[in-house]
């Protein structure tokens, strides 16, 4: 398995082929996919892996950086071409913040995990104490963030949340694992990014 995440500031790969695992994560604000693909050659060139050995892939398909987003979906798109077998674990943003909010944190109640969209708007996504989603992702204003009992979980690099998380890459790697045993595989033809928001340069036009 090859998983990518371009959806945050900090991007992250995880690679495990065989009894073989590796991580790496990247301060590049998700815009330069010469880094991305060097760092993956690295791994793979070093630990004498090809791309035909880490069987499917996992991507973290949004909401989160425009950028980012478009960068990680071409990679693996690019990553399938020639191997139509190769399938791909589609893995929301939000999901994976509520798979590391149960990792760090004993929750015993309903949880909403928050991002930063653009213009003073967030993302959020409602899950039960199982991390199951409950409410599906959508665009809030900052008052509505702060409406509600529940705890609310940010990311640490974004801070605008008493409660904060760090992805690890570790998560990254198990959630993806956890669709592939469950079959949520699809083509890379078929990969849809979850942007749930337009881009400020759309919105301007």
């Amino acid at each position: 398995m090859l998983v990518i995440s371009t959806a945050t500031k900090t991007a992250i790969i995880a690679i495990q082929a065989g009894e073989t695992t590796r991580f790496c994560e990247i301060e590049a604000d998700c815009k330069q996919s010469e880094k991305m693909m060097q760092e993956i050659h690295e791994i793979l060139t070093k630990n004498n892996i090809s791309l035909a050995d880490v069987g499917n892939f996992g991507l973290v398909i949004g909401p989160g950086s425009f950028t980012g987003l478009r960068i990680g979906a071409a990679l693996i798109k690019g990553f399938c071409a020639g191997m139509p077998e190769k399938k791909v674990v589609p893995i929301p943003t939000l999901d994976l913040m509520a798979a590391q909010v149960l990792k760090d944190y004993k929750t015993k109640n309903k949880f909403t995990c928050y991002m930063k969209a653009q213009s003073g708007l967030f993302y959020g996504a409602t899950y039960d104490k199982s991390g199951k989603k409950i409410v599906d992702e959508h665009l809030l204003s900052g008052v509505e963030v702060l409406k509600g009992g529940e705890n609310k979980y940010c990311l640490a690099e974004e801070g605008f949340l008493p409660y904060i998380i760090t992805i690890k890459p570790e998560i990254l790697l198990e959630v993806a694992n956890k669709g592939e045993k469950e079959g949520n595989l699809i083509s890379a033809k078929d990969i849809s990014i979850k942007y749930i928001r337009r881009s400020a340069a759309e919105e301007n036009n």
